[in-house]
């Protein structure tokens, strides 16, 4: 199971509730920032810290494809009951949406009824003052890496054994993470059949058979060390930004009384 694996890398990524402080704190400022000119009721739902969290972890444990045999056997593909995004959200259209994005009608000159916007509108304000916290080498690395080992001969060796046991399961499939719509799967609707679910069993003891993620996994953090190594000046860059404007959310995110 990937589910509470780690990878080297993590060290330079953004961890998922500091992600979600960072959100917490840009909708807590929009707020602030609304409410100057009158929108005393702004903002789109807010998202709970446990389900950020469950979300980082359900992708951390689809890395290699479905590997919980519970979650299998409850869901199939699909993800997890309360790890799905947030609703689709955006400011009414009209003047609040005119005050958020600092564009539109009644606009003049920067100022919106006599009153100073701010460049960007309120949305343009939370962001210089909570830049996204985005590692962009730290991902670039990671996907390089997480392609050179999917070619390696040990994960190769791996999903041969794993296409193998799924054959004898019945299943016709070329590789753990192959498009699961061109299978007739359908991970996006309501909920899973029974036909998913027996296949997504299928998929998750066929992984243990062929001990695919421990292979993978083990792959992997030998990856990514040696990429940490060869790009060190850069990721060590880039997570002094990331830390600093960690510390920065998270202060801001206390402040606002969340704990």
């Amino acid at each position: 199971m990937a589910k509470g694996l780690t990878l080297p890398l993590d060290e330079y990524a953004t961890s998922s509730v500091d992600g979600y402080a960072w959100k917490v704190a840009v909708q807590d400022q929009w707020r602030s920032c609304m409410a100057r000119y009158g929108f005393s009721d702004f903002g789109p739902p807010q998202i709970s810290e446990q389900s950020a969290v469950m979300q980082a972890d359900s992708a951390m444990g689809r890395r290699y494809g479905v590997s919980d045999l519970d979650l299998a056997r409850k869901f199939g593909y699909h993800l997890p009951t309360g790890t799905q995004e947030s609703p689709y959200w955006e400011p009414a259209a009209g003047a609040e949406s005119t005050v958020f994005t600092g564009v539109g009608a009644g606009v003049d000159d920067g100022t919106y009824e006599g009153k100073a916007l701010p460049e960007g509108g309120c949305r343009g304000e939370a962001q210089r003052m909570f830049p996204m916290p985005r590692t962009p080498e730290a991902e670039r690395v990671g996907i390089t890496v997480f392609e050179e080992t999917r070619k390696s001969p040990e994960v190769v060796k791996a999903v041969a054994q794993w296409v193998s046991c799924m054959k004898q399961k019945g299943y016709e499939r070329s590789h753990p993470l192959e498009d699961l719509g061109k299978l007739g799967l359908s991970p996006s609707s309501p909920s899973a059949g029974s036909e998913e679910i027996a296949h997504a069993v299928a998929d998750v003891e066929c992984k243990a058979d062929s001990e695919l993620v421990g292979v993978w996994n083990a792959k992997e953090k030998a990856g990514q060390q040696k990429a940490i190594k060869e790009n060190a000046s850069r990721l060590a860059k880039e997570k002094s930004v990331k830390d600093r404007n960690s510390a920065k959310v998270r202060q801001a995110y206390e402040a606002a009384g969340n704990q």
